[in-house]
């Protein structure tokens, strides 16, 4: 623009003779064209013209008043943007991994079943106040009154002796007490080991299995001696995101730690097809399927709550955590669900289109005025008050249209 500002007031200095008759004709159309021939102040009009038509205000806020109506309108919906990139990626994303407890399902699963004696539940309740896994938590009540053995068809039986308080409160201390990311929780306590995790043999609860419930097993010295049934609903939310995803031309998928039994069950009930389903996974493998997606091409955005999803949250293109899961997850997030499940994700990704829709708005008419503009003004055809005057009046254009994002 400068250069074209320069040859403009450069040609009209030197060639205002032969150029006056665009003037002449001008005069009848354009009220402000300059009656006076002098080259000086034919060519420093020109000049200045095109200088002001052209200022990039238009061009400058285009993108970043977008930007700022789009993350806006998402803090409205309940989502935190911590990664302006992530609006901008996350129009492109073909693929939704979501992890399963916590995100899909309510995260706040429940015992409903177990076999273990006082003593032994006492223990596992114990180590597991220590995890913030959303299935310690529940496995951490059973220590609480009213929270015993269930029976198959769930209703509940004070099975533990929560009035024995003195043997309670006599309880030693556990020892090298650890949470092993996607194993469970392991401890010592008087000489044996125990640790509190997934089954080795999945076979052996097929009836808890078939009903949904997720299987936490229990060893002491690696052999099992008992198991903890837990179940955990869909989030009322997911079954539409689901289909919401889909109607967008986007694949959801789940990625989960539990047994493929459980996982296929309630991922029949999201909506969620059968081929699209990972069950049993370590951390790390979750990150591995996200890496198998990328190399084939498609954005990955990741859904959320626990450590075992930090990993993958940060190796996808975009990770939402769910506000309710676990600092480290968050920690990892581009984006963060403060209210809602992953119906959330579905408003993210429409807010991205209808940002980046509106941004290509706003540069196709600031560069659309000044394509139409800029030849007026170096033909000394546009005053410069009036070329002001539109220069400002095109930014005033794209801050409103940007304010168009619903």
């Amino acid at each position: 623009i400068i250069a074209l500002a320069l040859v403009t007031g450069i040609t009209w200095y030197f060639a205002v003779d032969r150029l006056s008759p665009l003037l002449d004709w001008a005069n009848g159309f354009f009220p402000w064209v300059l009656e006076t021939r002098e080259p000086l102040t034919v060519a420093v009009f020109a000049l200045v013209s095109t200088l002001v038509i052209a200022c990039p205000c238009a061009l400058g806020l285009a993108t970043p008043m977008a930007l700022i109506a789009g993350t806006g309108k998402a803090s409205k919906a309940g989502l935190i943007i911590r990664n302006a990139e992530s609006i901008g990626t996350a129009r492109e994303v073909g693929t939704v991994l979501m992890d399963k407890t916590g995100t899909i399902t309510e995260g706040k699963p429940r015992v409903v079943y177990h076999d273990l004696d006082e003593t032994t539940a006492r223990l596992v309740a114990k180590a597991e106040k220590e995890s913030n896994h959303p299935l310690a938590r529940a496995i951490s009540a059973l220590a609480e009154p009213n929270e015993g053995k269930t029976s198959d068809n769930e209703q509940t039986s004070d099975n533990l002796n929560t009035n024995d308080n003195e043997n309670k409160n006599t309880i030693e201390p556990l020892k090298n007490l650890e949470e092993r990311a996607g194993k469970g929780i392991f401890f010592s306590w008087r000489g044996d080991d125990y640790s509190v995790g997934k089954p080795a043999d999945s076979a052996r609860y097929t009836a808890h299995l078939e009903k949904g419930h997720t299987i936490v097993e229990v060893q002491k010295n690696s052999a099992p001696i008992g198991f903890i049934a837990i179940t955990d609903p869909l989030r009322p939310d997911t079954i539409e995101a689901i289909k919401n995803l889909k109607s967008l031309g986007i694949r959801p998928v789940m990625a989960t730690g539990d047994n493929e039994t459980t996982a296929r069950i309630l991922a029949k009930e999201a909506g969620i097809d059968s081929e699209s389903i990972y069950a049993g996974l370590r951390p790390e493998e979750k990150l591995e399927i996200i890496r198998d997606l990328q190399t084939e091409g498609r954005k990955v955005l990741m859904v959320g709550d626990g450590m075992n999803d930090a990993a993958a949250l940060k190796g996808a293109d975009i990770g939402v955590a769910i506000g309710t899961g676990t600092d480290l997850a968050i920690d990892n997030a581009d984006i963060i669900i403060v209210k809602g499940g992953i119906s959330k994700v579905v408003d993210a990704i429409t807010i991205s289109r209808k940002t980046f829709k509106i941004i290509r708005q706003n540069l196709f008419w600031a560069f659309a005025y000044n394509i139409i503009a800029i030849p007026l003004a170096m033909a000394a055809l546009l005053h410069p008050a009036i070329a002001e005057g539109a220069m400002a009046f095109s930014s005033i254009s794209v801050v409103f249209n940007s304010g168009r994002i619903k």
